[in-house]
């Protein structure tokens, strides 16, 4: 009986060193783990993706456009919707296109006779040249240019789809009403400025 007790008492030591061992085990890692800085992984930083994937299927006729922010020509930065107060045509041009400077004369005369914001999108990074033209041609409106280190190296028609566009009309709705394909064809947006918006001009 007395080897039996002893067997009982010397598994119970045994048992109960192996639970302590164990409880001073997973204290002294819980330790060690609050020692550890308590240091946030990093995010990493977020795309700008305004330029490039977003809106690359919304330039389409019917379709909502995203809300692009751009750089003018003076490096001031504003967002599309903020010329969405009144219908819109964006130009979309070239510097060496032979028919831009007439198309701006056509355009002066929409912005006079029509209740509309106009902005103007040049292909090319030449600021300066852009800014002495606007300023020749005494253009009211925005005249931006694509700065193609904020396109993935292409253009901005390019990178929406709107390659050899000549001219987009935004409604205050955000919807694409109208894509004018070849800047020759500018003619289209004055018979849709006159048909749609002639009578709140007046």
């Amino acid at each position: 009986m007395n080897i039996l007790k002893n067997r009982l008492s010397s598994n119970l030591c045994l048992v109960w060193t192996l639970f302590l061992g164990i409880s001073l085990f997973s204290n002294t890692v819980r330790a060690q783990s609050n020692l550890k800085p308590n240091i946030s992984p990093v995010e990493e930083a977020q795309l700008d993706t305004e330029f490039t994937e977003k809106g690359i299927n919304a330039w389409r006729e019917g379709y909502v456009v995203s809300n692009f922010v751009f750089n003018d020509i003076n490096n001031k930065k504003f967002k599309l919707y903020d010329l969405l107060d009144k219908p819109l045509v964006i130009e979309l041009w070239e510097l060496d296109n032979t028919l831009a400077p007439k198309n701006k004369e056509y355009l002066k005369k929409f912005y006079s006779q029509y209740n509309i914001n106009i902005l103007s999108i040049c292909s090319e990074d030449y600021p300066n040249e852009i800014r002495k033209l606007s300023k020749e041609q005494n253009l009211k409106w925005s005249a931006i240019y694509d700065d193609y280190r904020r396109f993935n190296g292409k253009s901005f028609t390019d990178t929406h789809g709107l390659k050899g566009a000549g001219f987009v009309v935004i409604t205050p709705d955000k919807k694409i009403r109208m894509i004018v394909n070849n800047t020759a064809n500018i003619g289209k947006v004055g018979v849709y400025l006159q048909k749609y918006f002639a009578t709140e001009s007046e």
